[in-house]
């Protein structure tokens, strides 16, 4: 029994987690929620790589998106994009 929990205890404390933030640093300014797609490339440069998905908002209707994956500083930044400005910014140890 002690074992198993020993092993959920590793399991738990090395596992990635993705963190909601508002802003990221580049190498030039910063990005923040609300910040044009143009700002973005701007401070950040090229992404890594990027994907198309649909997001629903509040109310359900469905809004076009698309998220771009940076690494910056050995830490992995995704930044949804959604109507040509910044909507979201997560990080991932």
């Amino acid at each position: 029994m002690k074992k198993l929990l020993l092993v959920m205890a590793l399991m738990v404390s090395t596992s990635a987690f993705a963190v909601s933030t508002d802003s990221v640093r580049g190498s030039t300014g910063f990005v923040e929620r609300g910040n044009s797609y143009g700002k973005m490339i701007d401070v950040l440069g090229s992404p890594d790589s990027s994907y198309s998905h649909i997001i629903h908002d509040r109310n359900g209707w469905p809004h076009k998106a698309i998220t771009y994956s940076y690494s910056l500083n050995n830490v992995k930044y995704e930044i949804t994009v959604v109507d040509g400005a910044v909507y979201s910014i997560n990080w991932e140890r």
